[in-house]
């Protein structure tokens, strides 16, 4: 507290010290001023005796230089007056008092005490993290239950689908099939289970693509937690692409799970500057990035929005309903949870309706809109964002 106490008072006279200064040169400013009126005073003179300007001009332009001079000079008077009258003193007493209540609310709410956690023993803890992150099985045990609205006529047809599997345990079709029909049924620790299949019946042959629907599924079966499992499924699909944008996306949220915000940034900024920018997960990655750099000590500037290639949209156009499906889920999981948590602005708001009306998900959709309106009821400018939202999720007809 001593060295707090030093360092508080060197601080306040560095501030007092700045602040003479700038009076003191403030000082020189005016009275040139005022010396250079007088110069263009004595030109029009000069000017209106050789017959350069009439008299009306002369009267004129006389007034005005007479006004500024006046101004200038008043200023001299006024900064003299500060400098002698010892007026820069309120400033000083002002500052010194700033940081005595910074190093109060430091004392009440820092760790003064504490140590710099040094680089070795941050990784040690990020081991410790990784160590302990759950299994699969677990991370699903402590999953909450979910109860999804299911169309009987369809949730038949997938049990007929099982029970055809059962007979034919190597029909990879068949259990692509029944993966992405448990899914659309809200089964996500079956779905998994039967994408696991696609991969065990596929073994190297399979894509990178069906690596991560797996890691996905994996993901959603566990209310957006990554195990052990998921993060492995993860590794797999970066290991056949190391450029597949949504592993990366969610790898890099695995390292911030798990202590190592700086890994995240690399990886973070690799999709970022890669684009689009109309891809789901780039809103939390540039909301995030700056934070993300900071930690990780390095001066970082985003680049600026950019609209999607040619190649990308392509490549969306090209993705099924369902793959589209789960891919959204997914971060609309995440984005829920924030809000909920968090809260946020309106324009996140109005993503997330908009996001359960493309899934199909009125009833929420409309419950969230709802909240949003309350919470927004007194601000004209992001009611109109979430009235275009609610538009545009078909809310209002």
């Amino acid at each position: 507290m001593i060295i707090s106490a030093v360092v508080l008072v060197l601080i306040t006279l560095l501030i007092g010290i700045i602040l003479l200064r700038q009076v003191q040169n403030s000082e020189i400013i005016p009275m040139r001023q005022v010396d250079v009126y007088s110069e263009q005073m004595r030109g029009l003179e000069r000017d209106r005796a050789k017959g350069v300007l009439a008299d009306e001009e002369f009267d004129s332009m006389r007034a005005e230089i007479g006004r500024r001079m006046i101004s200038a000079a008043k200023v001299e008077v006024d900064i003299t007056t500060l400098a002698s009258s010892g007026g820069f003193l309120p400033l000083v007493m002002v500052s010194f008092a700033a940081c005595i209540v910074g190093a109060v609310l430091y004392v009440q709410v820092g760790s003064p005490n504490n140590p710099d956690t040094p680089i070795a023993a941050r990784y040690a803890q990020s081991d410790a993290l990784k160590a302990a992150r759950l299994s699969q099985a677990d991370a699903e045990g402590q999953a909450p239950a979910r109860s999804t609205p299911q169309d009987p006529t369809y949730a038949q047809l997938v049990s007929d689908l099982r029970k055809a599997l059962a007979i034919r345990p190597n029909d990879i079709q068949g259990h692509k099939l029944l993966a992405k029909s448990e899914s659309r049924l809200g089964n996500y620790a079956s779905a998994q289970a039967a994408q696991a299949r696609v991969l065990q019946l596929k073994a190297d042959e399979a894509s990178p693509d069906e690596w991560y629907a797996y890691a996905e599924l994996l993901i959603l079966a566990a209310d957006t937690y990554i195990s052990k499992e998921a993060e492995a499924a993860l590794r797999q699909t970066l290991r056949r692409d190391p450029n597949h944008k949504l592993a990366l996306f969610r790898i890099g949220m695995y390292f911030d799970a798990i202590g190592r915000p700086d890994l995240t940034f690399g990886i973070w900024r690799k999709v970022l500057e890669a684009g689009p920018d109309s891809a789901p997960y780039m809103p939390l990655i540039r909301r995030t990035i700056i934070d993300l750099s900071m930690i990780s000590g390095v001066n970082y500037k985003p680049p600026e929005v950019k609209g999607p290639s040619d190649e990308d949209i392509k490549n969306a156009a090209e993705m099924s309903a369902d793959d589209r499906r789960i891919m959204i889920s997914s971060m609309v999981t995440g984005l829920a949870d924030r809000l909920a948590n968090e809260g946020g602005p309106s324009p996140d708001w109005a993503q997330l309706i908009i996001a359960y009306g493309v899934l199909g998900e009125i009833e929420t959709a409309q419950e969230i809109l709802n909240e949003a309106l309350q919470l927004f009821n007194r601000r004209p400018a992001d009611l109109k964002i979430l009235k275009q939202a609610a538009a545009s999720a078909g809310l209002l007809k």
